[in-house]
């Protein structure tokens, strides 16, 4: 399950790096349920080095807005498309990534993953 904040105060949706409400300040969060599926809103392919040999990795980050509202700064895999701002679901790992952001997966509308 993909989690993410709600302000008990006044019931606002943030995502799950968020530590304090920006609609009235209170710290009192909770997490619920995400369905974990959005759209791209921007993304960028940048290349991280790391590599024991020297070697750079591609990585595409992104900015995906949740289908309940909250952006949340991510990782995709996949190709991006390049007209339009395509689907996206949260994909989990056997193992986190050690940045701490969710990974997510491009797929079209159509994918089994979003029946």
């Amino acid at each position: 399950m993909f989690a993410i904040r709600r302000c008990a105060a006044c019931d606002k949706l943030f995502g799950p790096l968020i530590a304090a409400c920006s609609a009235c300040a209170s710290d009192d969060l909770e997490w619920v349920p995400s369905s974990g599926a959005g759209s791209i809103v921007s993304s960028r392919r940048v290349h991280r080095a790391g590599d024991p040999h020297g070697l750079s990795t591609p990585l595409i980050i992104a900015i995906v807005e949740l289908d309940e509202g909250p952006w949340v700064y991510t990782c995709l895999e996949g190709e991006v498309p390049l007209i339009g701002i395509g689907p996206v679901r949260v994909r989990f790992r056997p193992s986190p990534r050690r940045d701490g952001f969710p990974v997510f997966e491009v797929a079209d509308r159509g994918n089994r993953m979003f029946r």
